[in-house]
């Protein structure tokens, strides 16, 4: 290993270390979809932009963030998740609706649903058992294709260095984890895969 991979293999642990006590402290951020809050799910009977729901919605919540949602099969119905409601916003939100689409909604014609917080773990979970087995195929045609224990310990290496530097990415700048979040994830999976296999064949 060169003297500058040394240097940098030496920074991203203490970047990686840097992210777990940070993340022991602070936790990690997680947007409104996933944190605990309120739903507010009501039926337009037509169809709407999600855009001018979630305009009304910030003119009533201007400090918060707002989540809005199309729900059932003809998107005619909206979930708006806020992190708290009090009976004036939602005469506010009644009010500001049937301005915009002709309605008689009243609050009682909104339906409340309290959110509890979802734990990061349950967002990953669906992505776990894919990874390893696509990693498990992917070492077993490494073994196959490159015969060498050096080419499957620079892919492992790499994948832990890359999906590292995401998470204290997101675990320093409290960047909000959110629904793309594990796509990024798999993309960087897919891009290091593709990288480090390109290079082992060019050599």
């Amino acid at each position: 290993m060169s003297k500058k991979s040394k240097i940098l293999c030496v920074i991203l642990v203490i970047i990686f270390i840097a992210a777990i006590i940070s993340t022991a402290i602070r936790g990690l951020n997680v947007s409104i979809e996933y944190a605990e809050g309120t739903s507010i799910v009501f039926d337009l009977g037509k169809q709407y932009d999600k855009k001018d729901i979630k305009q009304i919605a910030k003119e009533i919540w201007p400090n918060e963030s707002i989540f809005v949602q199309k729900v059932e099969v003809y998107d005619e119905s909206v979930l708006i998740k806020v992190s708290q409601v009090n009976d004036e916003q939602l005469d506010n939100l009644a009010t500001k609706i049937n301005e915009k689409y002709g309605l008689e909604l009243k609050k009682e014609d909104f339906t409340i649903l309290y959110n509890s917080n979802n734990k990061i773990r349950d967002i990953v979970k669906p992505y776990i058992i894919p990874l390893i087995i696509a990693t498990a195929l992917i070492v077993v045609y490494y073994s196959i294709r490159f015969k060498g224990v050096k080419e499957i310990l620079e892919f492992l290496l790499s994948l832990v260095a890359v999906e590292g530097i995401i998470y204290s990415i997101y675990a320093l700048a409290m960047l909000p984890i959110n629904i793309i979040t594990m796509p990024i994830v798999m993309i960087a999976y897919g891009l290091v895969t593709i990288f480090v296999t390109l290079k082992n064949e060019i050599k």
